[in-house]
C-alpha cells in the first residue's frame, strides 16, 4: 500500500499553557512522523509538499528521523517557509497566528501520484495547502480520501491571527472525503446556523455522507460517527504529564487513517491512535516524534 500525504511544512513558534515556548518543525511533520513510525513491511509512505529555504536544515532533520520515508516528492523554494505562531490556552485550546505561508501544492504535482496512492492524507494546515478544486479530485479508484479540516473552519485577519469561521463553500469541503475530521473548536464554526454537535453531525451525512466523521475532543477523547448513525467513543489516553498537545489531533487522525486503509477493526485502530496521540502530548513540539515506534512497540508486548 501507498500513503500520500499532503498538507505544509510548518516552523512552529509555540506558547505553551504552562509558559514556555518551543521553537521546532510542526504541520505535516506530525502525520508524516506517525505514519513512519506505524509503516509495516509492504506499505510506502510519500509525503508532498514544498518547503521555504529557511527549512533545508529542517527538512535534512525530518528525513533523517523518519528513515522508511520517501521524500523525493518534496521541493525547496526560494520564499521563506511557512511560519505560525501558537497560543495554548489550555491542553485542548490554542489561538494561533500566521506569520506567512508558501503557497497551495500544486494539481500538477499530486496528480501522477494518485493512481498508485491507496490512501491519500490530506491536513489542511494553513487552510490553503491545496485548492478546493484539487481536493474535489482525489477520489477515486477505491482510495480511501482521509481529509483534516482543521483551518479550513477559520478566517485569517490582516496581521495573521485566525479565529474560527466557517468557510464560504464548506459544503465543497465536506464533500471532498472519505474520512472527515476536525476538532471540537472547528465543529462550532464550520457549519453555520446549528446550535449542537448532534444538529450538526446530522447535516454533516446529510450533506455529504462521508464514511465517517471524527470528532477530537482533546482529553476528553474522540467520537467516530459512521454514515450508518452509529458512533465510537475513544477515550483518551493521558499521559503521566501533559508536555505540549500540538500534534496530538494530526497524530490521533494519521494512526486513525492508516488503520482504516489496512481494513482493520475500527476498535483496534481508533485504541492505537489514543496511544500515539498520548505519546505527542507528552513532548515538547515535534521533539521525539522518532520515539514514537518504539512506544507504540513496548506497550504491544
Amino acid at each position: 500500500m501507498t500513503i500520500l500525504v499532503l498538507g505544509h511544512l510548518v516552523l512552529d513558534e509555540i506558547h505553551s499553557y504552562d509558559g514556555k515556548v518551543y521553537h521546532g518543525a510542526g504541520g505535516i511533520t506530525f502525520p508524516v512522523s506517525a505514519f513512519d513510525a506505524l509503516l509495516a513491511d509492504g506499505e510506502s509512505l510519500r509525503p508532498l509538499f514544498p518547503f521555504g529555504r529557511d527549512a533545508t536544515g529542517t527538512m535534512r532533520d525530518l528525513a533523517a528521523a523518519c528513515p522508511r520515508t520517501d521524500f523525493s516528492h518534496c521541493w525547496p523554494v526560494e520564499a521563506e517557509n511557512t511560519r505560525v505562531r501558537l497560543f495554548h490556552e489550555s491542553p485542548a485550546q490554542y489561538n494561533t497566528q500566521l506569520v506567512r505561508s508558501l503557497d497551495a501544492i500544486p494539481a500538477a504535482r499530486i496528480e501522477p501520484l494518485l493512481a498508485d496512492s491507496a490512501l491519500v492524507y490530506l491536513n489542511m494546515m494553513t487552510g490553503h495547502d491545496i485548492t478546493l478544486d484539487t481536493a474535489a479530485r482525489l477520489r477515486g479508484n477505491g482510495r480511501l480520501v482521509y481529509i483534516d479540516l482543521h483551518m479550513i473552519a477559520y478566517r485569517v485577519h490582516r496581521d495573521g491571527h485566525r479565529e474560527p469561521a466557517a468557510s464560504p463553500r464548506w459544503r465543497e469541503w465536506l464533500r471532498a472525503g472519505d474520512v472527515l475530521q476536525c476538532n471540537e473548536r472547528e465543529f462550532a464554526a464550520l457549519i453555520p446556523d446549528a446550535h449542537s454537535d448532534d444538529e450538526r453531525i446530522a447535516r454533516v451525512f446529510a450533506i455529504a455522507s462521508p464514511r465517517f466523521f471524527v470528532l477530537t475532543r482533546g482529553e476528553s477523547g474522540a467520537d467516530i460517527h459512521h454514515r450508518d448513525g452509529g458512533v465510537m467513543h475513544v477515550p483518551a489516553r493521558l499521559p503521566a504529564r501533559t508536555v505540549d498537545p500540538t500534534g496530538c489531533g494530526d497524530t490521533f487522525g494519521s494512526a486513525l487513517a492508516l488503520g482504516l486503509a489496512r481494513g482493520e477493526d475500527l476498535s483496534i485502530t481508533a485504541a492505537r491512535a489514543a496511544r500515539a496521540a498520548s505519546f505527542v502530548a507528552g513532548l515538547p513540539g515535534s521533539a521525539g516524534m522518532a520515539g514514537l515506534r518504539a512506544a507504540l512497540a513496548e506497550e504491544d508486548e
